[in-house]
């Protein structure tokens, strides 16, 4: 059975204005256009919809019978329209992201406050996973977009860096260290070290520089946030590393922040989504503030003295 939603407004009009030429008059078209309609429409469903008179049209039983389906079809159809055009205008909808926690606290309030202006009808679904996870997330469509680091190539994901941080040691301020400009890792052998759990792309990158300098790291305390392994140097239990951009964001008071060098520990920060997938319109205006973010966010380059100097977007 072929029945066009045209046909099923033509019926219900038809069935309102008990007049053929006013029905098609609101329908915008000639009165025979609109009686080829109904006919079409009758001979698809094999029924008299309509009895025609000198003076009137009413509908026939069948018809009346046929009514409430019809109307609840196109308010149906008329509904799906609408959150169709609301989603296309991004007036509503959900924007499903993942984000690891080192970009949560950094990166993404500066992105989320943008968005929230723009877009205040989405609703937001943010799950934070450590980078070993983050990207099953994406893969899995558990989330539509990811925003952070991506550990190793996956053919079922495309990547598209937007910005770089890199690893700077907290110590206390008594520690032995600390008035040294920049530290390189072969000098932190010997030292208490305070590093966040091995599903972190923090604790790899940390592990990853240290080797590269002839040095294995061994935690002398392992903890799952960036906070309570600041609270632990602050506590003058060790030194901890931390990417620089979660700096501006994590109590660093009363503690020393100092570059790490010899190597220089990078990782690359940006958006993750499955591929060939299409982002939806949602997801596509999360990504584009995102760059536009990005552009103007730099990095800390050198901590000459203290913390007091967090990175942050330029106006």
């Amino acid at each position: 059975m072929n029945v066009s939603l045209r046909q099923l407004r033509a019926f219900m009009l038809g069935a309102e204005c008990a007049s053929f030429s006013a029905a098609a008059a609101r329908m915008g078209m000639t009165q025979p256009g609109y009686s080829l309609l109904i006919r079409q429409l009758e001979e698809e469903l094999g029924l008299r919809l309509f009895q025609r008179t000198t003076r009137r049209v009413e509908p026939t039983q069948a018809g009346l019978d046929l009514l409430p389906y019809a109307r609840r079809t196109l308010q149906s159809m008329e509904e799906t329209c609408r959150r169709a055009e609301d989603a296309r205008e991004l007036r509503s909808g959900t924007l499903r992201l993942a984000v690891v926690p080192s970009v949560a606290c950094g990166l993404l309030p500066a992105i989320l406050l943008r968005f929230r202006a723009a877009y205040a009808g989405i609703r937001l679904e943010l799950r934070e996973e450590q980078a070993v996870n983050f990207a099953e997330m994406v893969r899995s469509s558990r989330s539509e977009i990811g925003l952070g680091p991506l550990m190793q190539a996956d053919d079922a994901l495309a990547f598209e860096p937007l910005l770089s941080d890199h690893l700077v040691v907290l110590l206390p301020r008594e520690h032995p260290l600390a008035n040294r400009p920049r530290i390189g890792w072969r000098t932190l052998a010997g030292y208490d070290y305070i590093s966040v759990t091995t599903q972190s792309s923090i604790r790899v990158r940390a592990d990853e520089a240290a080797a590269e300098a002839g040095l294995v790291l061994r935690p002398s305390y392992e903890v799952d946030s960036l906070t309570t392994a600041v609270g632990l140097v602050r506590a003058g239990l060790g030194y901890a590393m931390l990417p620089s951009l979660a700096l501006e964001s994590l109590n660093v008071v009363q503690v020393v922040v100092r570059p790490m060098e010899k190597p220089r520990a990078r990782r690359h920060i940006g958006l993750l989504s499955r591929q060939p997938a299409e982002l939806s319109p949602v997801a596509g205006a999360f990504a584009s503030l995102a760059r536009d973010i990005a552009i103007n966010w730099h990095d800390i380059g050198a901590i000459a003295d203290g913390p007091n100097a967090p990175s942050r977007p330029r106006s």
